[in-house]
């Protein structure tokens, strides 16, 4: 077992905690009663918290509340990207100092997703920096028992896991989603078609004209529309080719705003996002949005992309691989 490391962090201002603990606050308020709004004000939390974003004196206090609320709310594929991101920052860094506790979240979404295999591996890494018991404070009794139990067999852990840490819990209803009337669908049809062509021709700016033109069709909120994903994505990735990126960037955002389709998840979206912050120096952002697309598309999604992209990306994944 090493000994335990505590990482330096970065303080924020005051008035910002301030205004984190309030939100967090509100949040456990909302717990009982509307789970998704509760997850939603911790969503909100976690925005304001600036860069180093895994490090601030902050992240702790802001991650462990939102995780837990993501998974409440069955936000779990957020939840495990979020947490996986963190463990990658920490193991990232030239002397990793190991605060247990995204470890063990990281384990907890990933049993989730019925990933025991994995989540041990994970439990494993907690137990070589020092984990103890008031590490799992707030969390049901199981997941101890399986930090001190490696052994224990995946139908056991799964069995477990549904029987004590899936409570019965009151089911909301998916919202239905949102469907473009046919008659928009019919008459945006001749500009994709349009901005199809003129990609295919290498022609970006032609078919960037038509995917706006045919963008400006979807009603609003166009985040609820799983079309504005493809067009806002295709939108961005077409000025990403012209070497556009202030241009680019409002595009992709929107394609990873988007509600309908989870953009959030989408591969593709967040390494045209993640090359977009590089161009434009924002590095730190950079970073979190290519490590979260490697984790969702592995090294098939950048085998085609241009060496500086993947020197950059290597250059995030190598300490964690060391």
């Amino acid at each position: 077992m090493v000994k335990r490391k505590i990482r330096k962090t970065v303080p924020l201002p005051n008035a910002l905690e301030n205004m984190l603990h309030e939100l967090l606050q509100e949040a456990a308020t909302l717990q009982a009663t509307d789970i998704r709004l509760a997850a939603d004000k911790t969503a909100a939390a976690w925005a304001l918290v600036p860069a180093p974003r895994f490090n601030t004196n902050c992240t702790l206090m802001v991650l462990n509340d939102h995780l837990l609320r993501l998974l409440d709310a069955g936000r779990i594929q957020e939840a495990s990207n979020i947490a996986g991101l963190w463990v990658a920052d920490i193991e990232s860094c030239t002397e990793p100092a190991h605060e247990p506790r995204p470890y063990i979240l990281f384990a907890a979404s990933l049993l989730y997703l019925r990933k025991p295999a994995e989540a041990r591996t994970i439990l494993r890494m907690v137990r070589n920096y020092g984990a103890r018991k008031w590490d799992f404070k707030g969390l049901a009794p199981f997941y101890w028992d399986l930090f001190t139990n490696p052994q224990m067999p995946d139908a056991v852990v799964m069995e477990r896991f549904q029987q004590e840490v899936l409570q019965p819990a009151q089911q909301y209803p998916a919202p239905e989603p949102f469907e473009l009337h046919p008659f928009i669908i019919d008459h945006m049809q001749p500009l994709l078609q349009q901005g199809h062509s003129a990609f295919a021709a290498g022609n970006y700016e032609k078919a960037a004209r038509a995917w706006i033109r045919a963008l400006k069709q979807i009603p609003g909120p166009q985040t609820a529309f799983g079309q504005s994903l493809t067009l806002n994505a295709a939108i961005g990735d077409a000025f990403f080719l012209m070497r556009d990126y202030h241009q680019a960037l409002p595009h992709l955002e929107a394609a990873r705003a988007n509600t309908a389709e989870d953009g959030q998840t989408n591969a593709f979206v967040l390494m045209r996002l993640g090359e977009v912050l590089l161009e434009l120096e924002e590095h730190w952002d950079a970073r979190e949005y290519l490590l979260r697309a490697h984790m969702l598309g592995g090294d098939k999604l950048f085998e085609n992309e241009e060496q500086p992209y993947l020197d950059f990306l290597q250059s995030c994944l190598k300490p964690a691989r060391r």
